[in-house]
This record gives C-alpha cells, sequence and structure tokens, in this order.
C-alpha cells in the first residue's frame, strides 16, 4: 500500500507539472488579472480543446512517463525493501509470490480512491486485477536478477510492467478522445486477462517444483 502513496505523490506532481504547461504562465497571469467567470471560462475552452488534440501516442508517451514508469518504479522499490538485505526471500519464486503480495496491497489501497460507491466501477476493478500481473511479472525478474547475479534483469522488471500498464490505462484515456478506441480497450483487458490467468497457473506449476532454484549465496531451497 506505501507503494501506491508514493506512486501517487510523485504522479501528482508530474500531472501539475504537465497542467502548468498546458495552461501556460500568460494564462494563469491573465486569471489573476483578471477573474472574471467568463474570462476563465472561455480560457478553459481553448484549454480542452488543445488538450483533446492530443494523439494517441502523446497520451501513451505522457502516461508511461506519469504512470505506468512512476507506479512500477514505486513497486520495484517496496519489492526490493520488503525482501531486504536479510533475504527473506530464499528463491525467486518467493520474489513472483513477493511482487503479487505487493501489487495486491497496492490495487487494494488505489480501488478504495477509484471506487467511490460505484459498483459498475467496484465489479470492473474486481475482475482486472492487474497490478497483482504487473507486480508478479516485476517479481519473477527479480528473482532471477537475484538468483543469476546479472542486474541486467531490473530492466525488463520495470520496463515489461510499465508497458503492458501504459497501454491500457492510455487505451482507456484514447476512448475519451474516440469511441473506436473500444476495440483497443478490449484487446489490451483481454491480453492483461489472459496474463493474469497464465501468472496463477505458472506460480501453482512453479510451486510444485522441488527444488526452487536458490538466490545467490543461498543455495537451493523448496518453492
Amino acid at each position: 500500500m506505501l507503494s501506491m502513496v508514493v506512486a501517487a505523490v510523485v504522479t501528482l506532481l508530474i500531472l501539475c507539472v504537465r497542467a502548468y504547461r498546458l495552461i501556460g504562465i500568460d494564462t494563469l497571469k491573465l486569471w489573476m488579472s483578471n477573474p472574471d467567470p467568463e474570462t476563465v471560462k472561455t480560457s478553459l475552452a481553448e484549454i480542452r480543446s488543445r488538450a483533446a488534440g492530443q494523439t494517441y501516442l502523446s497520451a501513451f508517451i505522457g502516461t508511461f512517463l506519469s504512470v505506468g514508469l512512476v507506479e512500477e518504479l514505486s513497486r520495484f522499490l517496496f519489492i526490493r525493501l520488503s525482501t531486504g538485505k536479510k533475504r527473506f526471500a530464499k528463491t525467486w519464486l518467493d520474489l513472483v509470490i513477493c511482487g503479487g503480495i505487493v501489487g495486491v496491497g497496492f490495487q487494494l489501497l488505489e480501488d478504495i480512491t477509484y471506487v467511490n460507491g460505484d459498483l459498475i466501477t467496484a465489479i470492473f476493478r474486481a475482475v482486472t486485477p492487474f497490478h497483482f500481473t504487473f507486480g508478479a511479472i516485476m517479481g519473477f525478474y527479480i528473482g532471477k536478477a537475484l538468483e543469476s547475479g546479472k542486474k541486467g534483469y531490473y530492466i525488463p522488471a520495470v520496463l515489461i510492467p510499465a508497458l503492458l500498464h501504459t497501454l491500457f490505462d492510455s487505451s482507456i484515456s484514447a476512448l475519451k478522445m474516440d469511441d473506436m478506441y473500444i476495440i483497443l480497450v478490449l484487446a489490451s483487458a483481454l491480453l492483461l486477462i489472459g496474463l493474469t490467468v497464465f501468472m496463477i497457473i505458472k506460480i501453482n506449476k512453479w510451486a510444485k517444483l522441488k527444488p526452487v532454484q536458490g538466490l545467490r549465496g543461498e543455495g537451493h531451497a523448496a518453492g
């Protein structure tokens, strides 16, 4: 849950900067010098028009930088902190499970802020536990990095979940620009649901493997 709090604070700061750039210093000065409701209303209409004119690519990049990358880096930080130097995680499978747990904690707190009494949103969030999937994928690569001693695994640990996360979030944002993007929303949702089912099946399969390869310096341990 703490990973969600950190990500929310950083994302809010980034969105404030983006909003400031979109509004512009001249418009802010105009509002301060002439706070007439009609003037502000006209300015807001112009800002909405500029925002609506963005392409899907720009929406994808913006979402990646302000949401996908920020949230996955925060999750990465807390997965690493939760395992600690004492290596409470003894195998790479422990890291997969740890990643899933951090993802569930993240989504639980996020769901509270999103749902706000809306039953439809609650049902949708319940059947799309994608933060679990992102966390499990991240945990897999972190575990492989610790198992092999190759820090290069940290790159896909963050990048793959961040791109998947951005794909889904940006498709929903794009739907607000044009109804035709409903196909992209459905495709990305089906992809992530498939990945979620795949990860659950794989975790159950991996847990039955004995011995599971231990992390470097830890020897072998059962899953």
